[in-house]
C-alpha cells in the first residue's frame, strides 16, 4: 500500500487544523471535548463519566478504524490518517491543560505563573 502524502505532510496539515481552522471553528479541546463526553455519557447512559482524554481517544479509535478499513482495500485514506495525527495532537493539547489546572499557581498582577511545587 502506498500514500501520497509525506509523513511529514500528514502531520504538519494535522497540526495545521488543530491549532488553526479546527480550534477557531470548535475551541480548545479541553472545552470541546468536555461537552463530547458530557454528550456521550447522557446519550448512551453510561456509567462511567468519560475524561476528556479518553473522549480523545475514542475519535482516535474512530480514525484507526477508518484506516483499518482502507488498509483492506489497499488504499490508504489519507484525511483519516491526517484527522488521527490531529485528534493525538488534541489529547496532547488537553493532557497539557489538564496538567495546568491541577499545578499549584501564584498569581502576579493579572499573570497566573507555575510555582512548580
Amino acid at each position: 500500500m502506498s500514500s501520497n502524502i509525506d509523513p511529514g505532510d500528514a502531520a504538519y496539515r494535522a497540526w495545521q487544523l488543530t491549532k488553526g481552522e479546527r480550534q477557531a471553528q470548535y475551541g480548545d479541546p479541553w472545552t470541546d471535548y468536555t461537552m463530547v463526553r458530557r454528550l456521550f455519557s447522557t446519550l448512551t447512559n453510561y456509567h462511567h463519566n468519560l475524561t476528556v482524554q479518553e473522549a480523545i481517544l475514542f475519535m482516535v479509535c474512530v480514525k484507526l478504524a477508518r484506516l483499518m478499513k482502507s488498509l483492506d482495500i489497499e488504499k490508504l485514506h489519507e484525511d483519516s490518517l491526517v484527522d488521527a495525527i490531529g485528534y493525538l495532537n488534541c489529547l496532547h493539547m488537553a493532557d497539557a491543560t489538564d496538567q495546568l489546572k491541577d499545578a499549584p499557581k501564584h498569581i502576579v498582577g493579572d499573570m497566573v505563573i507555575d510555582r512548580g511545587f
